[in-house]
C-alpha cells in the first residue's frame, strides 16, 4: 500500500516539468514555489527512488536523507509528507507529528491529506492512551509506595509494642526475682536465727502489757486515794467520790489483770522463741504483787 503511494509520489515530481502555474499551491497563504529546473526535478525523482528502496529495506534515516535532498531540490509538500511517514516508521511519532502538521499546512486538500489526519489523530491518540497509562502507573506507584509507607509504619508501631511488652515481662520479671530473692532472705534469716518471730511476738506482747499493768496501778492507786478521803475522820460523804472510786477500782483490776496476762504470755512467747533459738538456760519466773506494783519478777540470763 505504501509503495503504491510512493510511486505516485515519484510521479508527482516527474510532472514538474510543467509550467509553475500547474505546481503553484493555490491557497493564498503559501507564497509560490518558484519553478524547478527539468534537471533538478529529475535528480530529485532519483533521491525519492532511492528514499523508498532505503525506506523498504528498514533504513529509515537514510531514506530521510534522501527525500531532504529530493526536498531542497523541489520543494513539493508531498516529500514533507514522505519524510513524516519515514519518522513515524522509525518511531519518532513527535517528530512525524510536527511534518504532517506541516504537510496539512502546504497541502491540505492534497493527495495524502486525509492519510495525514489519519495517521495524526492515531498518534494523538496512542499518545493520549500512553498518557493515560503513565498516569495509572504513577498512581499505582504513588498507591504502591503509600501501601509501603503505611506496612512500615504497622511494623514499626509492632515492633515499639513489642518491645514496650518486653520491658513491661522484664519489668515484672524482675520484680517477681526481688520478692523470691527477699523471701529466700526472709527463710534464710529465719532459719539462721529460729524462734525469733516468737520472740519479737513476746517482746509485743509485754510492752502492751507492761502499759495496762501500769495504767491499772494508776487507777488502784487513784481509787485507794479516793478511800483513804472518804475514809478519814470528820470527812464528808460524797457520792460522786464514791463513783469515781468504784469506777477507778474497776478501771484497775482490768489493766493489772489483763496486763499480767499479757506480760505472762509475752514472756512465755520469749521463751519459746529463745528455747528454739539456744539451749535451756536457768530463767526464773515469779508474780510480784504489792499494795502499788502488781507483775512478775524475772532472773536468769536472758538473750
Amino acid at each position: 500500500m505504501h509503495v503504491l503511494r510512493w510511486l505516485v509520489l515519484v510521479g508527482s515530481i516527474a510532472t514538474m516539468v510543467a509550467p509553475a502555474r500547474v505546481l503553484a499551491d493555490p491557497a493564498p497563504a503559501q507564497p509560490a514555489v518558484p519553478a524547478a529546473t527539468a534537471k533538478a526535478k529529475e535528480v530529485a525523482k532519483q533521491y525519492v527512488t532511492a528514499g523508498l528502496a532505503a525506506q523498504d529495506s528498514g533504513d529509515y534515516d537514510t531514506a530521510i536523507t534522501f527525500y531532504s535532498k529530493a526536498y531542497q531540490l523541489v520543494p513539493h509538500p508531498s516529500l514533507i509528507f514522505n519524510i513524516a511517514q519515514a519518522h513515524r516508521l522509525a518511531g519518532r511519532n513527535e517528530k512525524a507529528l510536527g511534518l504532517y502538521s506541516k504537510y496539512l499546512e502546504a497541502e491540505p486538500n492534497g493527495p495524502q491529506a486525509q492519510i495525514a489526519r489519519e495517521f495524526i489523530a492515531e498518534a494523538e491518540a496512542k499518545k493520549a492512551e500512553e498518557a493515560k497509562k503513565a498516569e495509572e502507573a504513577k498512581r499505582a506507584e504513588e498507591a504502591k509506595k503509600a501501601d509501603e509507607a503505611r506496612k512500615a509504619d504497622e511494623a514499626r508501631k509492632a515492633d515499639e509494642a513489642r518491645k514496650a511488652d518486653e520491658a513491661q515481662r522484664a519489668a515484672a520479671l524482675a520484680a517477681e526475682q526481688k520478692r523470691a530473692a527477699e523471701a529466700a532472705e526472709a527463710r534464710e534469716e529465719a532459719a539462721r536465727a529460729p524462734g525469733r518471730p516468737l520472740r519479737l511476738s513476746g517482746i509485743a506482747a509485754g510492752a502492751v502489757g507492761a502499759v495496762s499493768l501500769g495504767i491499772g496501778v494508776g487507777f488502784g492507786m487513784h481509787a485507794r486515794t479516793l478511800s483513804n478521803e472518804l475514809s478519814q475522820m470528820n470527812a464528808m460523804y460524797s457520792q460522786d467520790k464514791v463513783d469515781a472510786g468504784e469506777r477507778a477500782n474497776k478501771i484497775a483490776i482490768v489493766g493489772m489483770v489483763g496486763g499480767t496476762v499479757l506480760v505472762a504470755a509475752g514472756v512465755t512467747l520469749y521463751w519459746l522463741g529463745h528455747s528454739q533459738h539456744t539451749p535451756q538456760e536457768g530463767v526464773t519466773l515469779a508474780p510480784m504483787l504489792s499494795d502499788h506494783l502488781a507483775g512478775f519478777a524475772i532472773s536468769g540470763s536472758m538473750p
